[in-house]
């Protein structure tokens, strides 16, 4: 059986897919698996031994220079291969018409689609389930005809070299920002964890309002990590701390000791699954999780605030002692 998967975007969203990968191809049923990604994200699946195929999805290239020659030579090279199965794991206009685009014996959709994409579909999958990637294997576990087994699954980092003077297992990474403001934790406690943690390197990624880092010994690459570095500084670290954010997805795919604090969100639906992981979030105020960008309670950000730093510190000692 030949696969297509399309999965554009998110960052967080393509690293949670990536995991039923290994499931279908190790399947014995799937003798091919390619997948349609944002060509910004190439480098993510790029880790994954099992796929045999990449097509990159220009879109950055097309919002700065649309060009309907150059989408009709992509959509030709999306048809370069004749499929027995598409599946679509997002579920939207654009997903849906990449889908009916591809040449497939059938397309596969999920009852979530929205957009009109299931109208390229030929066939729907159940996924109900809550959490994303058990949404993802219950797809893929209708395609095989079969279930999906559910065990952590780690991946190879990429053989990117760290910066000069870091070495792998001898540091942690620090990733405090995310595009919604309910998911910050304060950034003055990224400081002060940053201090409790005994003489730890911290190596502080991601992009977002500046803060300095604090005392303590630390590199910051804020804004200065291409996806390739990145995903070689979560492969090595001895642990990070992140929050619900793309690359607390990205450190899921590796075996490393991963703390992801949750806020508006809700660990149930969107927590990394990772071997070696955990998250910590408050019982309260009562509107948690809302799942919202804004915040409308009374104490703004309430939800973050009653994650203390000891709580934090602590998670860490237990995952790195436990490496």
């Amino acid at each position: 059986m030949k696969v297509l998967i399309v999965k554009p975007t998110a960052l967080g969203d393509v690293a949670q897919a990536l995991k039923v990968v290994p499931w279908l191809k190790r399947s014995g049923k799937a003798s091919r698996v390619d997948w349609v990604v944002d060509s910004d994200y190439l480098p993510v699946l790029e880790i994954c031994p099992d796929l045999d195929r990449l097509i990159g999805f220009p879109r950055r290239q097309w919002r700065r220079s649309f060009s309907p020659a150059g989408m009709l030579a992509w959509a030709k090279e999306l048809r370069r291969e004749s499929y027995d199965v598409v599946l679509d794991l997002q579920g939207l206009a654009r997903s849906g018409l990449m889908t009916r685009v591809a040449r497939a014996t059938h397309r596969v959709g999920l009852d979530s689609a929205r957009e009109g994409a299931s109208l390229a579909y030929s066939r729907r999958v159940k996924d109900h389930q809550q959490h994303a990637v058990d949404r993802y294997a219950a797809a893929v576990a209708q395609v095989l005809g079969e279930k999906t087994p559910r065990a952590p699954l780690t991946f190879p980092g990429p053989a990117v070299p760290l910066p000069e003077g870091l070495q792998p297992g001898r540091y942690t990474v620090f990733h405090p920002y995310s595009l919604w403001p309910t998911k910050l934790w304060p950034w003055q406690r990224f400081q002060s964890l940053g201090q409790s943690l005994g003489g730890e390197t911290i190596v502080w990624v991601g992009s977002g309002t500046y803060f300095p880092t604090g005392a303590g010994p630390s590199v910051d690459l804020r804004g200065r990590t291409p996806l390739p570095l990145l995903l070689s500084l979560l492969a090595q670290a001895r642990a990070v701390v992140s929050t619900d954010s793309g690359p607390a997805h990205l450190a899921a795919l590796f075996d490393v000791p991963l703390i992801t604090l949750f806020g508006a969100t809700d660990p149930a639906l969107t927590s990394p699954q990772s071997p070696r992981g955990e998250f910590l979030a408050a019982s309260g105020p009562s509107c948690r999780p809302c799942l919202q960008r804004r915040c409308h309670w009374k104490d703004p950000l309430d939800c973050l605030a009653q994650i203390s730093v000891d709580q934090v510190t602590a998670a860490w000692k237990r995952q790195t002692l436990a490496a």
